[in-house]
């Protein structure tokens, strides 16, 4: 085995989750090593971030995967993701008749997403300098939500808690990074957006610090 190393980070921006908007603070940690060919390692990191604003929610996300061409200015990445997603809202009573459409379906928008697949990317050294990098990855599988129902009667929202439904998704990632001291400490900008088919939608925009 190669040389190991790993870093850690925090977060702000902002997030969107179906038709809520949140503000996003996090951390995450990264462990990165060589195999015995200098040229493919791996990569294992995992997040967490509190999603707050007038409603407040969680996000958090595993990966684990293999880099291959190390000893070159662009590297390819390949792995396995999971990232989970939940609304911390109660349910809502709704005026059927006279409600408004719009806030009918948001309502009705799923609170919780589980989403499971693989990730396909690359991490560019910009100018071939190590210490500008862009980072890219398409991601899709497998999502898993509950599916909310209107009571017509009662005109009550049934936010189911079972991630029982199954949807495909699709979604990327960007992220640029910059050394900032001889310490390897980086200022980090970074998206990521992702979309299911009959499911949820999920995007946010940051900026971090790594050391």
């Amino acid at each position: 085995m190669g040389d190991n190393y790993g870093n850690v980070g925090i977060n702000a921006g902002y997030a969107r989750f179906n038709a809520l908007d949140y503000g996003k603070v996090g951390a995450e940690g990264t462990l990165k090593g060589e195999f015995n060919n200098p040229d493919i390692g791996y990569a294992l990191s995992a997040n967490a971030n509190a999603l707050i604003g007038n409603k407040n929610g969680f996000n958090g996300g595993v990966y684990a995967g293999l880099d291959f061409g190390k000893t070159t200015c662009s590297e390819f990445n390949l792995g396995v993701m999971a990232d989970y997603t939940a609304a911390f809202a109660k349910n809502n009573v709704i005026n059927v008749q006279n409600g408004d459409l719009t806030a009918i379906e948001a309502d009705l928008d799923p609170k919780k997403s589980l989403k499971t697949g693989l990730s396909l990317g690359f991490t560019r050294n910009i100018c071939c300098d190590e210490g500008r990098k862009l980072k890219m990855a398409l991601t899709g599988g497998a999502e898993f939500h509950p599916e909310p129902t209107l009571d017509l009667e009662s005109g009550q929202v049934i936010n189911n808690k079972n991630l029982k439904k199954v949807s495909p998704f699709i979604g990327s990632n960007v992220e640029y990074s910059k050394q900032i001291n001889d310490k390897g400490q980086q200022i980090v900008f970074g998206a990521k957006c992702a979309l299911s088919k009959t499911g949820t939608t999920y995007g946010e925009a940051s900026i971090g610090f790594r050391f």
